[in-house]
């Protein structure tokens, strides 16, 4: 067991034994599994009431992947928490480079486009897709790995109505009986999955699923941000998806508006980042950082309390609002 993990686990029993619980520390099956809940159910004492981390989870128990919440609390604000989706759009942004000019940027919306609208789908259409980004073939690939044979439901592939990512078989047949999205994004949106389409699978190789890094990191979180372009672009407005390379998850009216959609379930986290860092969405004229309606629901403060923190920095430059509230300005 790695140095660091030791001295987690450590910590954990002390503060097992300050709060009066059984030792969590004890085990590191068991906080593994903790980490996988907000750490507000973790049973201990401190971690309740006022703890400012209370809704936090740090481990995405159905992909196996780190949230960004846990690598902003491990870096203390620093700057690690970037870093793990620098991973993911170096590779693309190196990709997209090797175009050129305006070519560069509708490469970069395209294939981050795709691992978005479509986390899974036939070999043969991602063959077809490669072909049209030829250069970029490598790279598009690695975001890819052939569909796992445990996905299936016999020989019946389920994928999902809301994100389009398999409905897993799950034990809890009455919760799930179709099957169950491991998209949190998605299941914040759609409590309920339902089938989308259906298919018969006679050879897994004939499938490709986005890898989970990539589902955890883009596909999720992207959910939102394809919801807010495709809405806007139905209501007539001008708009682009991830424009110059990604400096705002949409504009509107060229350098007019600049979109940006976190979904953190930590607003103070969030706050912290944006207070440090606002990115490139300063290139437009008017900036806004929109969190999906569901997040308000479960947090009634969450918008308070991410302007408060997020304004103390850079973040005083943007306009706070939710999903729906800025469909109802833009989209009217």
């Amino acid at each position: 067991m790695p140095p660091r993990m030791r001295r987690a686990l450590a910590r954990i029993s002390a503060q097992s034994l300050r709060d009066g619980t059984d030792d969590l520390g004890a085990s590191i099956h068991t906080v593994m599994e903790l980490a996988t809940r907000p750490m507000g159910e973790w049973g201990l004492a401190s971690f309740t009431g006022d703890f400012p981390w209370a809704s936090v989870i740090l481990v995405d128990g159905d992909l196996g992947q780190p949230t960004p919440e846990c690598f902003e609390l491990a870096a203390g604000g620093g700057g690690e928490t970037e870093l793990l989706q620098e991973i993911h759009h170096q590779r693309l942004r190196s990709a997209s480079e090797r175009f050129g000019g305006k070519q560069k940027d509708r490469a970069y919306r395209e294939i981050r486009g795709l691992v978005v609208r479509r986390p899974c789908l036939p070999t043969e259409d991602l063959f077809s897709f490669v072909g049209d980004w030829l250069t970029a073939a490598p790279d598009i690939q690695s975001f890819y790995r052939p569909l796992p044979s445990g996905a299936l439901h016999g020989k019946t592939l389920r994928l999902c109505a809301g994100c389009g990512a398999p409905l897993w078989p799950d034990n809890d047949t009455i919760s799930f009986p179709k099957g169950r999205c491991r998209i949190r994004d998605c299941r914040m949106r759609h409590p309920v999955c339902e089938v989308g389409e259906e298919f018969t699978v006679d050879d897994v190789r004939e499938w490709q699923l986005a890898t989970n890094a990539v589902l955890a990191y883009w596909t999720g979180p992207g959910l939102a941000e394809i919801e807010v372009h495709d809405r806007l672009k139905a209501a007539g407005r001008t708009v682009d998806l991830y424009p110059y390379s990604d400096a705002a998850d949409v504009s509107v009216d060229g350098r007019e508006i600049g979109i940006d959609v976190k979904s953190y379930a930590s607003a103070a986290l969030l706050g912290a980042r944006l207070a440090r860092s606002v990115g490139q969405i300063t290139l437009f004229r008017r900036r806004i950082l929109c969190v999906p309606d569901a997040r308000v629901r479960q947090d009634k403060g969450y918008l308070t309390t991410l302007k408060a923190i997020a304004s103390q920095g850079e973040g005083k430059c943007l306009e706070f609002m939710t999903v729906g509230t800025l469909l109802k300005e833009l989209a009217a």
